[in-house]
């Protein structure tokens, strides 16, 4: 089959469903399938396929204001409207491809799988892989508590429809199947396939490192975001170090809470002990010189770092969120503990610190769980199920939509429905810091580079290009928590709570 990936961010990524997509893709491969991956480059300023048949995002976002914005002039908020342009942007740069030579479309998320189903041919069967419930993550992380009442209806609605455009949805674990059931996604259409991790990127483990004078390494590999729960490791890290100095702790990930994390850390007296590594693409071998794995998060889904924690044959420390005990049976073959409490993670990290043998068994018993559990062979026999039972009888001529057809996605429009309520709205204007403008010169010289504006799901809202002064705007857009990041490849991830 000549099948079509599609996944919102840039790839390749260091995250989760990246791995997750590269993965399925070799596997694919290997069977004789064609797969190819649609995707923004890094910068986010291109949409491309592979690398190639780049169409410009800027020039389609432009059409989709000209084409559908007056759609949205009363009633809607401007944040809604900044995230309807970004998926019409995906929509208008489809119909410059050539979909109708792929027998199989498989989204990666609901932004894509709603846009691609808008647009492509009919006969063409839309799959799609859900990897978290942004409905969740939004309530959990506080975003959706500051919305207005359309803006929740609009979050929910989203996730539902785009959900809904697929012939089959599949999710990791039963948590998530329930999630979107709640927000009444077609249970029938719902399909447990729990993730895996390739044994192949951890052949050359090593054994549990020896006891020595040497302080033991806990590892904490995950984005540096609210809902992963850095703060509460901090704060029981900073509990136990009032009693010993026989570990360190490294955090793996980037993300816009590095600047408030490092300061937390000072804060705290901890700079010793803990360092922050950055975005890594070595995740078997951090896991290998590491001793413990900790992910305290507030908001999960099926942590792959947990599964890949387990493989490595280390003892895995985790809250009880999403999909987690779906993954690890608590004091067999990891640890589990009430997400948001640093006490009872100090209490746990405190008996794996004291007990070789306990984590050892652990780590040994997780192993175990992962030969059994976690096979990739496994996960492609779900998946081909599912492209066999899609493709099933499905036509081979139906052109696809003809761009003049093309308009704004009214379905989704009457699900949430106008508002006449005011919203409170600011605009941005920015300057590059003169240290990182001098830093700039020649990149701002060479060609032109942008800022984007995210919002907290990490959608980009908009752009702007940055000037030879460094300046930089945004429209306005509802009072909220932003984030920033840039071309430049200096400029970082920058938060930002415009109120």
């Amino acid at each position: 089959m000549n099948i079509l990936f599609a996944y919102y961010r840039y790839a390749p990524h260091s995250n989760g469903p990246s791995i997750y997509i590269e993965q399925t893709r070799r596997e694919l491969e290997r069977e004789g399938h064609i797969v190819d991956l649609f995707t923004h480059d890094k910068g986010w300023t291109l949409l491309q396929i592979d690398g190639k048949d780049s169409i410009d995002k800027l020039d389609v976002k432009k059409e989709a204001i000209d084409r559908a914005g007056s759609r949205y002039d009363a009633g809607y908020s401007s944040w809604i409207y900044w995230r309807e342009m970004e998926r019409y942007s995906i929509e208008l740069a489809s119909m410059r491809m050539d979909l109708a030579r792929y027998d199989l479309i498989h989204c990666h998320d609901f932004m894509t799988a709603r846009a691609l189903f808008r647009v492509k041919p009919p006969h063409i069967p839309l799959v799609v892989s859900i990897h978290n419930c942004k409905y969740r993550e939004a309530v959990l992380s506080g975003e959706y508590g500051t919305r207005s009442l359309q803006e929740q209806q609009y979050i929910q609605k989203e996730e539902y429809i785009g959900a809904e455009s697929a012939d089959a949805v599949i999710v990791a674990c039963d948590w998530l199947k329930k999630e979107l059931a709640g927000i009444g996604v077609n249970r029938k259409r719902i399909h447990k396939i729990p993730y895996a991790v390739s044994e192949d990127r951890f052949s050359n483990r090593q054994a549990m490192p020896p006891a020595t004078s040497e302080p033991l390494i806990l590892l904490c590999p995950a984005r540096l975001v609210i809902i992963k729960g850095h703060r509460y490791l901090l704060e029981a890290l900073h509990e136990i170090r009032q009693e010993r100095d026989d570990f360190v702790c490294v955090m793996a990930g980037e993300g816009p809470l590095l600047d408030e994390l490092l300061s937390m850390t000072a804060a705290l007296g901890l700079e010793s002990v803990v360092t922050f590594l950055g975005k890594r693409g070595d995740m078997p071998d951090l896991m290998n010189s590491s001793d413990i794995i900790v992910l305290p998060s507030l908001h999960d889904t099926f942590p792959i770092v947990l599964l890949e924690g387990q493989w490595s044959e280390r003892p895995v420390l985790a809250t009880d969120v999403g999909g987690v005990r779906e993954i690890v049976t608590d004091g067999l073959d990891g640890l589990i503990v009430p997400p948001g409490n640093s006490s009872a993670l100090a209490v746990k990290l405190r008996e794996l610190l004291d007990d070789k043998e306990f984590r050892q068994r652990l780590g040994e018993n997780g192993r175990t769980k992962a030969k059994q559990s976690w096979r990739v062979d496994h996960h492609m026999q779900g998946i081909k199920r599912i492209y066999e039972k899609t493709t099933a009888g499905a036509a081979s001529t139906i052109e696809q939509l003809p761009n003049n057809l093309w308009q704004p996605d009214e379905p989704l429009l009457n699900l949430i429905g106008i508002s006449d309520s005011p919203i409170r709205e600011v605009s941005l204007n920015g300057v590059l810091p003169p240290e990182l403008l001098s830093e700039s010169v020649s990149e701002l010289r060479d060609k032109p580079q942008y800022i984007h504006l995210y919002d907290a799901s990490g959608v980009v809202l908009q752009t702007s290009p940055v000037g030879k002064d460094g300046k930089y705007s945004f429209l306005p857009v509802p009072i909220g928590t932003y984030v920033l990041r840039s071309t430049l490849w200096n400029f970082g991830t920058k938060a930002i709570a415009l109120s």
